[in-house]
């Protein structure tokens, strides 16, 4: 019984692992298709916000992969999981200034200004909380 449990666990973590690098290349894969869409289409801001958005996304599940597969220390792992944490606050942040960027550019009603600044507000919040607890 007490050998078991190390298998298992290697187990869960290389199944854990194959996940995130098959997710990390479909975000990237969708990353590409999406953006040359875009170009093709000469909607060039949309194809940046786009692109950054998604890379951000895979760079978050590489991280979220790197982070399975080491085996350090819990204190470095926890550091580790607030970085992530950092880069997911941010990605949204940027995610809803270029929502509303877009919104306005294409003629589609954008969200409030208000809702805005209130998201943003609260992701400078989590970044704040999250930087100071890595520090």
């Amino acid at each position: 019984m007490e050998e078991t449990f190390p298998v298992v666990q290697r187990l869960l973590i290389v199944a854990v692992a194959v996940i995130l690098a098959l997710l990390s290349i479909l975000a990237l894969w969708e990353t590409v298709t999406s953006v040359w869409k875009l170009l093709e289409g000469n909607h060039l801001s949309a194809a940046v916000a786009t692109g950054a958005d998604s890379v951000f996304l895979t760079v978050i599940l590489l991280e979220l992969l790197h982070t399975v597969i080491s085996r350090g220390p819990i204190l470095e792992q926890t550091q580790e999981f607030i970085v992530i944490g950092i880069t997911s606050v941010i990605r949204h942040g940027l995610s809803l200034v270029a929502t509303a960027g877009i919104s306005t550019a294409a003629g589609v009603t954008p969200p409030s200004s208000r809702d805005t600044v209130i998201n943003l507000a609260i992701n400078s919040a989590s970044v704040l909380f999250l930087v100071s607890a890595l520090w």
